[in-house]
């Protein structure tokens, strides 16, 4: 029976253990210090050990990737979101000014455009429905 004997350090690592490719990161010093105190709080023996084990162990939350059908629609409901905004913000500045005139040929003007403005709403929204009940074009 042989025994082999190493002559001081380590045993040799194969070749597919062996670390070869090394990546340069640069932290100010509150960032090294907060990854310090992160380490501290873990079992690892190392720096190294630690990045490698949170970079490449645990989950990372990936950003939705979104066809171009679903961002036209979210475009959309964006804009007529806005709108819906200005609506409001119309319908809070004649409420006021009708609480505080007796001119009603101008307030009959302001309701006419306000009805306007939510026609134009009303067709946005039409139109979002109907983009929303198609199949996906780019599929």
């Amino acid at each position: 029976m042989e025994t082999k004997i190493n002559k001081g350090g380590a045993p040799k690592k194969q070749s597919s253990e062996s670390k070869t490719r090394a990546v340069k990161v640069l932290f100010n010093e509150q960032e090294f210090i907060r990854l310090m105190d992160r380490k501290a709080t873990t079992k690892s023996a190392d720096l190294s050990k630690f990045i490698r084990t949170i970079c490449l162990d645990k989950p990372m939350r990936m950003k939705p990737q979104h066809s171009t059908y679903q961002e036209s629609a979210l475009s959309l409901l964006r804009e007529m979101r806005a709108d819906l905004l200005r609506i409001g913000v119309s319908i809070n500045q004649s409420r006021k000014r009708i609480n505080s005139t007796t001119d009603y040929q101008n307030l009959q003007r302001e309701v006419e455009k306000m009805v306007q403005r939510v026609n134009g709403f009303d067709s946005e929204f039409g139109r979002l429905i109907v983009l929303l009940s198609q199949e996906d074009p780019f599929k």
